[in-house]
């Protein structure tokens, strides 16, 4: 199998995220260049770096390769939170689902941040 398709939907732009991530700390830890494009197309390839990435003493590039190893073939794994980016030593607890009027109140918010950078700096 040497093509491989990413996950579907908005999921390819974090998973991409993520693995962007993993490059420079594979480059200082085992002096290894990874090729993106590469990884995505080449099975035998990616799972080669993940299985380096996941013996690192890095604790953050240690998520980074969970998570790509996770979501490299689609969302199987839709419920697990990706790995905290502020700090290796965070401790990442699940979110419940969100409710319908808790995901409208937090659009709602998020609208009323957006539309309140336009109108406060008005003359």
């Amino acid at each position: 199998m040497s093509t491989t398709t990413m996950g579907s939907g908005g999921n390819d732009s974090q998973l991409m995220n993520y693995l962007v991530r993993m490059i420079v700390p594979m480059r200082r830890e085992f002096g290894r260049s990874v090729d993106v494009q590469q990884f995505l197309h080449d099975f035998a390839y990616a799972k080669e770096v993940i299985d380096q990435a996941l013996g690192s003493q890095d604790a953050r590039l240690r998520e980074y390769a969970n998570y790509v190893q996770q979501r490299y073939h689609g969302a199987r794994v839709a419920d697990s939170p990706p790995p905290a980016a502020v700090g290796a030593d965070a401790a990442v607890e699940p979110k419940a689902p969100p409710t319908a009027s808790s995901t409208a109140a937090d659009e709602a918010e998020l609208r009323a941040r957006m539309l309140k950078k336009y109108t406060s700096g008005l003359r």
